[in-house]
Parts: C-alpha cells; sequence; structure tokens
C-alpha cells in the first residue's frame, strides 16, 4: 500500500510537497481508526523516537552547543516539554533582565507576523494576558 502511494506520488514536484502528501494521508489514517488505536500508534511512534533528553557534559554543566545539538535531533513533543519545565523552573529563578528578554525574543521570533499581532490584541492597558477557556 505504501509503494502504491508512493509510485501515485511521482507527481509532486518536490520533498517537501511529498512529505505533505504523507502527512495528510497519515491524518486520513489516523481518523479512520478507533481512537484507542490512533493514540496507541501515536504513542507507540514517539516512544521509538525518545531521545531520552540531553545528557550532562563534563562538571555536570551542559554547552550550548549540546543543548543545540540535542534540539536538533528531539522529536517536537520532546521540545515542548523540556521547554515548558525549563521555562517553569526559570519562573523562579534570578536571572538578569537581558537574559529573560532573550529568552522572550526567542520565542516571539518563533511566531508567525499574524500570531504576533493577535497575541497583542490579548494584552490589556495594565499589561495583563487576557485569557480564554482554551489558553
Amino acid at each position: 500500500m505504501a509503494q502504491d502511494f508512493h509510485s501515485r506520488a511521482g507527481g509532486i514536484a518536490d520533498k517537501a510537497d511529498l512529505r505533505r502528501a504523507w502527512a495528510e494521508a497519515l491524518c486520513y489514517a489516523l481518523g479512520q481508526c478507533h481512537a484507542r488505536d490512533a493514540a496507541a500508534i501515536c504513542a507507540a511512534f514517539l516512544a521509538e523516537r525518545e531521545t531520552g533528553g540531553p545528557a550532562l557534559a563534563a562538571q555536570d554543566r551542559l554547552s550550548v552547543g549540546d543543548a543545540r545539538w540535542w534540539a536538533d535531533i528531539a522529536p517536537p513533543h520532546e521540545l515542548v516539554a523540556y521547554g515548558m519545565a525549563a521555562l517553569d523552573r526559570l519562573r523562579g529563578t534570578a536571572l538578569a533582565p537581558t537574559t529573560r528578554k532573550k529568552l522572550f525574543v526567542s520565542l516571539w521570533e518563533s511566531f508567525s507576523d499574524a500570531e504576533r499581532l493577535r497575541f497583542v490584541q490579548r494584552i490589556d492597558p495594565e499589561g495583563l494576558v487576557i485569557r480564554r477557556n482554551h489558553d
């Protein structure tokens, strides 16, 4: 079946288009499964790709280069888990304002222009984020 799809994909212009077609086919196939079966398939897929997180370097310090290398190979669900845990941990840590600004700018730059605009529109006059039910 996969070979059949691949041969029919011969008209797809480039690898990005092929990847998008495979992703759409996967989403469709998962949607046709029973929810528990789809969840089991996804969990198994993600479990096979877990990296175990970043290893500690000499003297229990993780270098920026090591962290970037790990981030390059980590699947998205691990990046989100470690990123959110790190941000939670940093909340109570004494950091210079410039360091906090670097973190914020890094996150900010990951948003599209439209996402940035939607976010800014949710800041009230006192500077607080207006929360919604799905936040």
